[in-house]
């Protein structure tokens, strides 16, 4: 695989101006190289710029094992520092000029994409990406169940955990596609 990214973030909400308390990505970047980028951000930063909780997601937070919610509140970088060390990485690792065949990926169009850009853009960055580069890993999954069964994920809602185990998927995905072509 060369030039795809996946994305995966932990939230205090399910929409656009929640907290996002993680970012995690992993890919292969344009000479086809694992590469990869978590960061924890500091929560309490976010509510001095307005972003909220959703009671029923923290509810959910409130459900999970002590590691997990640990890990994922526990962040300490300042949002514009990280997103900042984000897109530098980003640059650094991805071609995204029209033709170079650039893919990043979530799982969900409609979660990790606008909860990222909105919060992204609250802190004076745009998507380094284009929205045609966006794809939905969540729908090839669902059509496709046995590439669940290839993600191996033992760090559930641990960002880059997630992110990596998505892509195991996605790789299995490409593996089953080449096998029938």
């Amino acid at each position: 695989m060369i030039n795809e990214l996946m994305i995966d973030i932990e939230t205090t909400g399910q929409k656009p101006g929640c907290k996002v308390l993680t970012l995690g990505a992993f890919g292969f970047d344009k000479n086809g190289n694992q590469v990869e980028f978590y960061v924890r951000f500091d929560e309490k930063k976010m509510g001095e710029t307005g972003f909220t909780d959703d009671p029923s997601t923290m509810a959910w937070w409130h459900k999970q094992s002590n590691a997990a919610y640990t890990e994922a509140f526990g962040g300490t970088v300042d949002p514009k520092e990280g997103l900042c060390n984000f897109k530098k990485w980003f640059y650094d690792n991805f071609n995204t000029d029209r033709f170079s065949g650039f893919r990043v990926w979530c799982c969900g169009l409609d979660f990790d994409f606008p909860i990222l850009q909105e919060f992204m853009r609250v802190y004076g960055f745009a998507f380094p990406w284009k929205f045609w580069d966006q794809y939905d890993y969540r729908t090839i999954k669902n059509v496709f169940p046995i590439i669940k069964n290839e993600e191996g994920n033992t760090l559930k809602h641990t960002a880059l955990e997630d992110a990596k185990a998505q892509m195991r998927g996605l790789r299995a995905f490409y593996k089953m596609v080449e096998n029938r072509i």
